[in-house]
């Protein structure tokens, strides 16, 4: 008997380095965490955390940043102390070590330290895999494997220039085949219609940015990115932003700015099966724009202008777009109204979409394309009126074209040995225009620094041109977590997720080569309840223990892969 599926794959976060000249932002922005979709645990440099996220309600994430949105783990490396949400003093070590009933072992260590007074060196390694046997489903297995290396310096006058590499290791194991010993299949059958996945990726990032923050000089700011996922994808992403603040009205503690920002990626895709099959895409993007604001408004002017070689969707090669937000200040900055417009292209890249659904079918070639928003909008209003309750209500408007989709795997009748039905585990791709009205509301309550409860939800209407539904994406998504320090060493966390209204294209059973029908299921609704804790021994070492999916429910990411039930986790946590 072959072990039995492991789905509680953990994505791999792939950690950056990039050094600023604030410290302790320099270390937050170099260890804070991602929450991504499709795992169900999701261990980050924290406490193994539930991995459902809402939707982004960001207008401009750097000016409009939503401080009340939802953390994850409040003791760690750099981000925050549970009280107060204060900055702790950055550690120049961090070491996780953990263990659990399904998922074992974790491992993380990530080094930060200064070599010289203005030369930085970041390094992170990290591992995690499958462990034990889970009974109730088919044979599976996982393993993710990261290391970078990040150098930073401010030795030029005026400039700051940083730089680093990684390598991911990651591999899948998986059927999606419930009893898979009863179809009496060889290794070498099996082999071929379940294939073991290994992906290969390795990166480096280069960027340099000015220092300078004064009026009446320019400031400059490029990037250049470059990966390699084996044998499928190469990448290449450049950027440049050419800035200039004056006073040319008003006060001035409030200039105002012109700028102009360019972006180029390259993306070269490989077929899996056969080489021959590539897709080359080239994307650029020019966004000049103007900036003012004062003590009761900020407002944002542009138009984006961007061309793609590859645009199925339109024959026209350059779009041109608006690009505009704003937002307007009242009773003493405590409540803000916001609203937007946008849009834009997009790469829709192989390596992404693994990332987000390893079950990706190893035999597919999925006709990448470049996603293409219309029109965006954004509009709500945030207020902390109240001193211990933050609020946020938004709408969001997308019309997009070629948005992915998930969809079973076709096979063809060469890729099955005779006799032998298909077997449709595996996903692939499909793209459709889609119009998307986002409602989103969120709610942070904060008692006596010691009690925290963060409140989220949001409504999805998404309507397909030619899909019957939205595929895997919810129409309705909840989120609750409250955290509660007892005392300066002890503290607890609990957090509740829900998504519900989501559909999944099934194949109906019936063996036809020459025509492959497909209906309409709905998916299990998501409930997960989860409890934490964590201990402080002292300044240097804290445990924590957590009690995932108290409920044991289990609810398919995707079709035909359900979560595991109920597990624990124990670990350490070390800062030295």
């Amino acid at each position: 008997m072959k072990r039995h599926i492991i789905i509680a794959i953990l994505s791999l976060l792939t950690v950056t380095a990039f050094a600023q000249h604030d410290e302790q932002v320099t270390v937050e922005g170099k260890y804070r965490p991602k929450v991504n979709k499709v795992s169900k645990l999701q261990l980050n440099p924290e406490t193994p955390q539930p991995s459902y996220d809402l939707p982004n309600t960001e207008v401009n994430p750097v000016e409009a940043k939503q401080k009340f949105a939802l953390d994850l783990d409040k003791i760690s490396p750099t981000g925050y102390a549970a009280k107060n949400d204060k900055l702790v003093t950055p550690t120049q070590n961090f070491l996780v070590a953990a263990f659990g009933t399904r998922v074992s072992p974790v491992f993380l260590y990530k080094h930060n330290s200064m070599l010289t007074k203005t030369l930085g060196l970041g390094v992170g390694i990290k591992h995690n895999s499958s462990w034990l046997n889970i009974k109730h489903y088919a044979p599976s297995s996982f393993m993710n494997n990261a290391v970078d290396v990040n150098l930073s310096t401010s030795r030029f006058d005026g400039f700051q220039l940083d730089g680093g590499i990684y390598y991911k290791n990651d591999m899948y194991h998986y059927y999606g085949i419930p009893n898979v010993d009863s179809l009496g299949l060889t290794e070498e059958q099996l082999a071929n219609i379940a294939p073991r996945m290994m992906y290969n990726k390795i990166g480096a990032h280069l960027g340099l940015a000015s220092t300078t923050t004064r009026v009446g000089e320019l400031s400059h700011g490029a990037h250049l990115d470059y990966f390699y996922l084996f044998n499928r994808e190469h990448s290449i992403d450049f950027g440049y932003s050419l800035g200039y603040a004056e006073n040319f009205w008003g006060k001035k503690d409030h200039p105002q700015k012109i700028g102009i920002d360019f972006g180029f990626q390259y993306d070269y895709c490989m077929g899996q099966q056969d080489n021959t099959f590539t897709v080359d895409r080239v994307l650029f993007k020019v966004n000049p724009y103007f900036e003012m604001s004062d003590e009761f408004y900020r407002l944002h002017l542009g138009v984006l202008v961007d061309g793609a070689t590859r645009d199925y969707d339109s024959a026209r090669f350059f779009a041109v777009r608006p690009d505009v937000r704003g937002s307007l200040y009242i009773l003493n900055k405590k409540l803000e109204f916001y609203a937007g417009l946008n849009g834009g292209r997009e790469l829709v890249r192989f390596s992404d979409v693994v990332e987000d659904n390893p079950f990706l079918s190893p035999m597919c070639n999925p006709t990448l394309c470049v996603k293409n928003v219309k029109l965006g909008f954004d509009g709500g209003v945030r207020t902390n009126i109240m001193e211990i309750v933050d609020l946020h209500l938004g709408v969001r408007y997308r019309h997009t074209n070629r948005d992915p989709f998930y969809v079973y795997y076709i096979p063809n009748a060469t890729q099955f040995p005779p006799g032998v039905d298909p077997i449709l585990n595996s996903f692939d791709l499909v793209f459709d225009e889609t119009k998307l009205v986002t409602v989103m509301a969120d709610v942070r309550v904060k008692l006596r620094n010691s009690l925290t409860a963060d409140l989220g939800f949001a409504y999805n209407n998404c309507k397909p041109a030619h899909e019957e539904h939205a595929w895997y994406r919810p129409t309705t998504e909840g989120r609750l977590k409250v955290t509660y320090d007892f005392n300066d060493k002890l503290s607890f966390n609990t957090s509740f997720l829900y998504q519900g209204g989501r559909y999944a294209k099934v194949w109906d059973g019936v063996v036809d080569w020459q025509n492959f029908n497909f209906e309409a299921k709905r998916l299990k609704d998501v409930f997960d309840l989860s409890l934490g804790a964590d201990y402080k021994v002292n300044d240097q070492i804290s445990a924590f223990v957590l009690l995932d999916n108290v409920a044991c429910q289990k609810y398919q990411l995707y079709y035909n892969y359900p979560v595991t039930g109920i597990q624990f986790f124990a670990g350490v946590k070390l800062r030295f």
